[in-house]
């Protein structure tokens, strides 16, 4: 039986943006530039989410940083298409700002915990750095002369 996760903060925001992008990109596919524009839009924007879950899975804590660089890379490529839309289409500018609004506040989000997991992994490192050298087993026989 499958247990029940829950889900963290920035992993439901960047579902419900994903969900915010698709619901923009089929409102506005109405012609050749609009839909190379959604379209890129679209996969950035619901790459950031899949990053997340990437990293959620991550095999390690660098494994989990690296992942969550990727979904903020992800992030500023979306605020690039994002604004790019906003400036060629001022009908839109409301519904743009509110998607970019979302977008920023994703990237503050992942900043912020790929600052704190690097702070962690920092001291994590500095504490077994600091560990005296144990190299050498201690067996019963360990008395036993060395030639």
């Amino acid at each position: 039986m499958e247990q029940h996760r829950s889900k963290s903060i920035v992993q439901e925001k960047s579902f419900r943006f994903a969900v915010d992008i698709v619901t923009y990109a089929r409102r506005h596919q109405n012609d050749r530039i609009n839909l190379v524009l959604t379209r890129q839009l679209l996969r950035s924007g619901t790459s950031v989410g899949a990053n997340i879950e990437e990293a959620l899975g991550g095999q390690s804590r660098k494994d989990f940083v690296a992942k969550l660089a990727i979904a903020v890379k992800e992030a500023r490529e979306t605020g690039y298409w994002l604004r790019l839309i906003r400036e060629t289409q001022p009908h839109n500018t409301q519904e743009l700002t509110c998607l970019l609004t979302e977008c920023d506040a994703l990237k503050t989000m992942l900043n912020s915990i790929i600052l704190t997991t690097r702070s962690t992994l920092a001291a994590t490192d500095s504490r077994l750095q600091l560990k005296p050298n144990n190299s050498e087993l201690k067996t019963q026989n360990s008395e036993l002369p060395r030639l």
